[in-house]
């Protein structure tokens, strides 16, 4: 995968996403931070695959 092509705009698309609904939950969610551990976990291993995705074509 190149940087500028389709999948990886995509990629990093779902990535912001993600990180700012992370985000959201981090200050919206009081009980516990699970839910932003999880949304913000998925999204560095969206990152990190994108990143190896790069690597590897």
């Amino acid at each position: 995968m190149m940087r500028g092509s389709k999948l990886d705009e995509i990629i990093n698309l779902v990535f912001l996403i993600l990180a700012i609904a992370a985000g959201i939950c981090y200050f919206a969610v009081n009980d516990n931070h699970k839910t932003f551990l999880v949304v913000g976990g998925i999204a560095v291993v969206l990152k990190l695959v994108q990143y190896f995705l790069r690597f590897f074509k």
